[in-house]
Order: C-alpha cells, then structure tokens, then sequence
C-alpha cells in the first residue's frame, strides 16, 4: 500500500517489521480491527503498533485506520467512469426494439412482479415504485421463499422481471424455472450475462455491460447504474405509449 513507502525500512526494528508485515499482508482486516487486536495478531504489543502509526505519520489511530480504510478499497476496487455505463454502446445492439416489445405486454399486463435479492432487490423496489407512479399493479420481490405462485392465482397476463447481474443465483433461477412455458406469465431478465441460466429460460432479455466488482471477494460492489437506466428506458417507453393510466 502506498503509505507504506513513507517507511525507511533501514530503521525498522524486529517489533516494526512484525507489525508491517501483518499488516500488509491483512489489509482487509485492518480497518476493522482495534489496536489490541492488531497487536494480538502481531505477536506485538499495543504501545509498540501506536508508536509504528505514528512512525507512519499519524497522530491517532482513528486517522490512520481511516487512510488504511480508503486504500485498501481503492486497491480493491478498480476505477471507472460512471458517465460509460449510460452510453448505449454498453447494451444490446437491438436494446430499443426489445425494449419496446416488452412494453407493448407491460401495457396489457394484470400484474408486474420484480423480482431479486441483495442490491439487484433494493433496485426492484425503486422499479416497482416507478411502474406503480404509472398507474400498473406492480410490486417488488425480494424474499425468494415467498409463494409468488399462490399469490398470482387466478391471474394472467403477468410480467416478471428478474434482475440479476450473474443471472445464475440460484434461488432466483429456480423460482423463474417454474414459471417457464406457462402462458399466462410473460419472463424478462435483466443481466450482464447473455448466456446466463436466467436469460436462457426467459422469454425476453435485457442486457448490459458492467464489470463485476467485488470488496474482498465478499461484498459486491458492481454498478446497479446500468440496470436502473434500463428500467428507467422501459418505463419512459410505456408512458410515451399510453402515458399516465
């Protein structure tokens, strides 16, 4: 990590090189760590890591966890520029034709359902807000054990959009596998992968490009930009149809 080149490493002493070396080969753990611990894990004692920070430069260990923090995710997190994932060169060539084909069954439909979990769900709530402003049935779902089938009985003419950035998570996969080849149910996925598990069982596809960006290999962090432009692109699509129901 950068700060570290501010080290003369001529001048560690064993208690030092311990504390450097736990530290940059845990840079994930750092931020949420307390002195202790870092000592614990060190082999080293409290006093000996705070008197390591402020050979660093730091005059606490609030500021010091703060600046490790912000470089450790930016060494994780490669740069982009968020005005790329608007531009139409990021999506499917025909992506107004598809568009339009699926607002002509949005216009007729009793029910829209969008459905993922995780960021993909938070979006689905945003989506679902958007198409019930225009006057649609519409809802979002973020709970895969939810009875989506017994809660649309005796309907038809259904729309369920599925956003998923993989388009392989397999609780969605399985709930939309049930769905599939049944005439009353009209499938869209939104995906960065074409050739997903999802985008081959559903009846229209929506795809994007983005890169999938990850936090320690845990926590995602890829873009819900493109996804939401889409969803913004349908709605804006149904109301220049039929306008405000």
């Amino acid at each position: 990590m950068s700060f570290f080149g501010k080290l003369d490493f001529n001048e560690l002493s064993e208690v030092d090189r311990s504390i450097y070396h736990y530290m940059s080969s845990n840079s994930d753990k750092i931020p949420f760590m307390r002195v202790r611990d870092i000592a614990n894990e060190s082999h080293t004692s409290a006093s000996s890591v705070m008197r390591f920070i402020r050979k660093l430069g730091y005059s606490s260990f609030t500021e010091f966890r703060a600046e490790f923090k912000s470089e450790s995710y930016g060494n994780n997190i490669s740069k982009f520029d968020r005005r790329q994932l608007l531009d139409l060169n990021n999506y499917a060539t025909d992506i107004k034709v598809r568009i339009r084909q699926i607002a002509e069954k949005i216009i007729t439909c009793e029910n829209i359902i969008f459905f993922g979990i995780g960021a993909s769900g938070s979006v689905c709530e945003y989506a679902a807000r958007r198409f019930a402003s225009l006057g649609f049935n519409s809802f979002a779902l973020t709970d895969p054990t939810f009875p989506l089938h017994s809660k649309l009985k005796n309907t038809s003419e259904n729309v369920i959009v599925t956003l998923s950035v993989t388009g392989n998570t397999t609780e969605l996969v399985e709930i939309i596998n049930g769905f599939r080849n049944e005439t009353d149910y009209t499938t869209v996925v939104i995906t960065s992968n074409i050739n997903s598990s999802l985008s081959s069982m559903s009846n229209y596809i929506l795809s994007y490009n983005v890169e999938v960006r990850r936090l320690n290999h845990h926590e995602d962090m890829t873009s819900q930009i493109p996804c939401i432009n889409l969803i913004e692109m349908l709605a804006d699509e149904v109301y220049n149809v039929v306008g405000i129901i």
